[in-house]
């Protein structure tokens, strides 16, 4: 037995060893309690928020862009459903067979795949913009830790029309070039948020809570453009066509109402598809309409016309010595292309004569006349239209002129101009003197279509009187009746116009590029009454390179099938004498609806007490039941399919089109995403390729038409 001592002993330290416990426990109470005061009233905001950053996401909300439209509210870029592939690296256990796998669907190389799948991140984009059809294949294959987003893609339904003026934007939907950039501001839109509750598995699974927050986003704008889609497309394919026969390094069209200064089309090539830029060269998407600068040449000679009329110094019918050809004068030697000897002032015009320029401001005391109207004809200095990157053209100031400048600026040489730049002096003359600022964007609309701004028409300055114009517009018509611009003259129309041909500068200032030439051709229709101003410059043609020869046939082929698209307004074509044609006492004879817009067709109908039943909001009327030339009751139903030329865009089988006016037939090709090329004039008589042909992406319908019909009647604007 222990002794009593030692069991006290044993008793005591038993004792004190559980006070020890009491206090160590009561200390580790006391501080728990104290480290949850802390948790929970001392430092709650700080764990609040990390509680929150720990089971909650705010996710970005992505406003819809807004779309871009013409005048007449056609669609050049809107939004369309598309996925983005996506994967969680850390959730792939092995990438190697998962970028096998879903190589197979996406077409992307599996090498490719697993290279991004082998990053530290905890996300990653394997492709944007991909077709929903992809991504369904994607949610297929039910591979962990790869995820199909939901997004929208920017696309442009007419392709490479326009498309350094539309621009284009980033997978993230801002704009970088054109007017995608220019109002990015207004069509990107307000991004919103949403706060969503995380999941165990982290961001990849979230879901909603009503008590948390969320900021709605706000659509983007929409933005119209004064562009004519018809228009545009008329001038991009005539000038391709230009450069591809002429083997041409690049070139412009611009068209545009010399009344209001709005641009109706700006055609550039080379062009790009925007909808797949990233395969083309940067320089493609150079906006040279307003970036490009370049001696005119005789184009320019208006300028100095314009300014020495105005002023009084001289008359149409002055005359001056034009050397027979070669003029030495101040150090330097000036030529003709053809040695002419005495030249009134219409005459030097229209003959185009370097050294009757020449000859004209030699003796004037004021040698700044051609500098002064240069300046009030805008050149110089940027027109402010709504684009990126214009740049202002060279015209030196006197202080740093040589004492050949004076001459060389009377004909276009040692000035820099712009495209637009020049044909704003087009348009200048055409109106009567008056120099408006061009303008590209008619209005913005917000979401609901309600207008927000609106662009008008803005004067700048008178720069000649109505008398000069008149006067110059009479020899700008002799130009294209007598002188160099004769390919440009359209039969029954009287057209205006001005020939130039400049030799090309080396880009560091060093002279010219042997051989080298630019080409341009400028002029506005009807003389009287001018509705389109056109200019065209073609940048280095080879063979033959004189303006006359390589613009003026461009500039006349776009004039004419802007008039056949703009055709016969129903009244005009068919005058008092509708009723009379298409009506047989109760009886009416069906007449043509095919290639006329809804409201046209409707306008027929009503005028003839015949009821439609139309399969389709807008656009083109595309096919109808009964044929034209049928006989049906009064008030019967004529059944039509009207289609947008949007719509059917994938759609490259050719339609008939033969025995239709040459306007019906443009726009039913239109309506299926088909250009065509146009011979001769009035209905389309032979169509090649023959209807029911498919057609390759860059194929184009040749239409043989009619030459027996009045241009006149067809110039209704």
């Amino acid at each position: 037995m222990m002794p009593s001592s030692e069991k006290y002993k044993s008793q005591r330290a038993d004792q004190r060893r559980l006070h020890l416990f009491y206090l160590a426990a009561l200390a580790f109470v006391a501080v728990l309690v104290l480290r949850l005061i802390q948790i929970q009233v001392i430092q709650r905001e700080k764990y609040s928020v990390q509680a929150d950053i720990q089971y909650k996401h705010e996710i970005r909300l992505n406003p819809v862009r807004g779309a871009i439209y013409d005048r007449r509210l056609r669609q050049l870029a809107m939004n369309v459903p598309s996925v983005s592939i996506v994967a969680y690296p850390r959730d792939i256990k092995d990438k190697a067979a998962t970028a096998q796998k879903l190589s197979r669907v996406t077409g992307i190389s599996s090498a490719s795949l697993a290279a991004k799948m082998h990053t530290r991140k905890d996300f990653v984009y394997l492709t944007r913009r991909a077709t929903k059809r992809m991504g369904l294949g994607v949610e297929a294959l039910g591979l962990k830790g790869i995820g199909v987003l939901q997004e929208s893609t920017r696309q442009y339904p007419k392709g490479t029309v326009a498309s350094q003026l539309l621009g284009f934007t980033d997978p993230d939907g801002r704009g970088l070039s054109g007017i995608e950039a220019a109002y990015n501001y207004a069509l990107f839109g307000i991004a919103g948020r949403a706060v969503m509750q995380k999941t165990a598995s982290g961001n990849r699974n979230l879901f909603k809570r009503s008590e948390y927050p969320i900021k709605e986003a706000k659509d983007g704008n929409q933005v119209v453009l004064t562009i004519d889609h018809a228009y545009q497309s008329i001038a991009h394919h005539e000038l391709r066509r230009t450069i591809q026969e002429t083997n041409a390094d690049s070139g412009v069209v611009i068209i545009m109402d010399p009344n209001t200064g709005e641009v109706l089309a700006m055609a550039s090539e080379p062009s790009f598809n925007p909808n797949n830029y990233g395969k083309y060269p940067s320089s493609s998407y150079r906006l040279r309409f307003i970036t490009d600068i370049f001696e005119p040449g005789s184009t320019f000679k208006l300028v100095t016309v314009a300014g020495l009329l105005n002023e009084g110094v001289y008359k149409p019918a002055d005359r001056f010595f034009c050397e027979n050809g070669e003029f030495k004068v101040a150090g330097e030697t000036i030529h003709d292309v053809h040695g002419y000897g005495w030249l009134n002032l219409h005459d030097i015009l229209v003959k185009s004569s370097n050294i009757g320029m020449a000859k004209s401001v030699q003796k004037l005391e004021d040698k700044s006349l051609v500098y002064r109207y240069a300046r009030n004809f805008g050149f110089g200095a940027r027109t402010g239209i709504e684009l990126p990157g214009e740049v202002n053209g060279q015209l030196h100031d006197m202080s740093k002129w040589s004492g050949f400048t004076p001459y060389a600026m009377a004909y276009g040489h040692e000035v820099a101009v712009s495209p637009i730049q020049m044909c704003n002096l087009f348009c200048t003359i055409a109106n009567g003197g008056v120099l408006m600022r061009p303008y590209i964007v008619k209005e913005i609309l917000d979401p609901q279509g309600r207008v927000m701004e609106r662009n008008g028409s803005k004067a700048i300055r008178r720069v000649i009187d109505e008398r000069t114009a008149d006067v110059l517009k009479l020899m700008m018509a002799d130009v294209v009746k007598e002188g160099t611009g004769k390919r440009a003259e359209i039969d029954g129309v009287d057209v205006c116009g001005k020939t130039g041909t400049a030799r090309m500068v080396r880009s560091n200032g060093g002279g010219y590029i042997k051989g080298q030439y630019i080409a341009n051709f400028g002029g506005f229709l009807p003389k009287d009454k001018p509705r389109l101003a056109i200019y065209v410059m073609i940048d280095n043609p080879k063979g033959s390179y004189l303006g006359g020869d390589v613009a003026a046939p461009c500039f006349k082929r776009i004039a004419q099938q802007i008039m056949f698209h703009k055709g016969v307004d129903i009244d005009a074509e068919e005058g008092t004498d509708l009723e009379l044609k298409f009506t047989q006492d109760d009886r009416r004879v069906v007449p043509n609806f095919v290639g006329y817009d809804r409201s046209t067709a409707e306008k027929i109908a009503s005028r003839l007490d015949l009821d439609l039943a139309i399969n389709g909001r807008q656009g083109v009327i595309v096919s109808q039941q009964p044929k034209a030339g049928s006989t049906v009751n009064q008030n019967a139903a004529v059944q039509l399919v009207c289609k947008d030329d949007a719509e059917a865009a994938p759609r490259r089988v050719v339609p008939r089109v033969v025995g239709l006016p040459i306007r019906n037939a443009i726009n039913v090709l239109s309506a299926d995403g088909i250009n065509a090329m146009v011979t001769g004039s009035g209905k389309v008589v032979q169509q090649t390729p023959p209807p029911g042909r498919a057609l390759g992406p860059q194929e184009q319908v040749l239409l043989t038409c009619e030459t027996s019909v009045d241009l006149r009647k067809l110039l209704i604007f």
